[in-house]
């Protein structure tokens, strides 16, 4: 138990620049003992101020509380580190101690810029799609900065060889770096926002989120569908959500001997009593053809955005409820049908069968 004492002193005088040399293996039992009370004696530590923080930031939000005790777990990890480096003289653990209190303060300025984009950007209003480009590129420079101001100018190396196997990858992996090139695309031409309901090629849906290689959306099925952002940007996309209320246009076809005066009238019953539509602007009934078996009428109704996600079951439902009301008047809803002419009167000729 001596030997263990001695070894957390040790430990603990290697933080000022003092302490003992590397030990042969026999001593690699007491030192391993001093290194885990060292290391519950931080956990212990981290797990109080982790309780501390939570309760006098009770006023912020359980996001940003846990951001904040998030300190306390890299001060622990990062404590972990220098004490095993301190025990089994493996390293200089004040400059470990150094890495790590830059680290916590790249961390701290993180956190601040969470909040400031949380509480600042997004409440105020801004784009979604803008809040994300900016949180992207707050998290690129902030990891730059970090590693700068933990490995100092010795980084130079380690980004030039970093930049020589980002080449390599990137051409090995094209498609990946084409979607994350649209999608900064997406963020900056800003086509659609979270939340809008889009057609994007034959998918439907609500855009759920971008990130930087793929659109995911979430169907009226509630399925979850990741588009690659390169699809996205290089193909059609529909938007119902962006130009507010929603113009809907239903078919309907009768038959050529009904008065399409009457027609309207039926028709109109229909639009003006279904609850959804809006009545500004107002709904319409208009002819739009005369096809090879009906006259075509096109309801042109309108619904607030709000029921943008419901349209095709209010399409649905609006269709029924003509179908009922056309039957209820006795007006015909033609099948598709054709007149043979032949330019001579048919002859009918019978022949009687032989031996009858």
């Amino acid at each position: 138990m001596e030997k263990v004492v001695a070894y957390v002193k040790a430990a603990l005088a290697q933080f000022s620049g003092a302490g003992p040399e590397a030990r042969g293996w026999s001593d690699r039992g007491p030192q391993l003992v001093a290194f885990l009370l060292l290391a519950l004696g931080l956990w212990a530590l981290a797990w109080i101020f982790k309780r501390l923080t939570f309760l006098l930031a009770g006023r912020l939000g359980g996001m940003a509380r846990r951001r904040l005790a998030g300190v306390w777990d890299l001060l622990f990890w990062g404590g972990l580190l220098a004490v095993g480096s301190s025990v089994f003289a493996a390293g200089d653990p004040q400059r470990v101690v150094q890495a790590v209190l830059r680290l916590v303060f790249v961390y701290l300025v993180w956190v601040a810029l969470e909040a400031f984009i949380d509480h600042r950007l997004v409440r105020r209003g801004l784009d979604r799609n803008l809040v994300l480009l900016v949180r992207y590129a707050a998290m690129t420079l902030l990891v730059v900065w970090g590693a700068y101001l933990v490995a100092g100018p010795e980084i130079a190396p380690i980004v030039g060889a970093l930049g020589v196997l980002g080449l390599a990858v990137s051409l090995a992996a094209q498609d990946t770096f084409s979607n994350f090139i649209a999608g900064i695309i997406l963020l900056m031409d800003r086509p659609f926002q979270i939340g809008d309901w889009v057609y994007i090629g034959e998918e439907y849906g609500q855009v759920e989120g971008l990130t930087l290689r793929t659109t995911r959306l979430r169907t009226p099925d509630n399925e979850y569908v990741a588009i690659p952002n390169a699809v996205v940007a290089g193909g059609e996309i529909k938007n119902l959500s962006a130009g507010g209320p929603l113009r809907l246009r239903i078919p309907v076809g009768v038959a050529y001997r009904h008065d399409t005066r009457e027609v309207r009238k039926v028709l109109e019953r229909v639009i003006t009593g279904y609850p959804s539509l809006l009545a500004d602007p107002a709904p319409a009934v208009l002819v739009t053809g005369l096809g090879d078996n009906s006259v075509d009428f096109t309801l042109v109704v309108w619904i607030p955005e709000r029921e943008i996600p419901n349209y095709p079951v209010i399409a649905a439902e609006i269709t029924e409820a003509a179908k009922i009301a056309l039957d209820e008047a006795g007006i015909e809803i033609p099948f598709p049908q054709r007149t043979v002419w032949f330019p001579e009167p048919l002859r009918v000729i019978q022949e009687t069968p032989s031996g009858g």
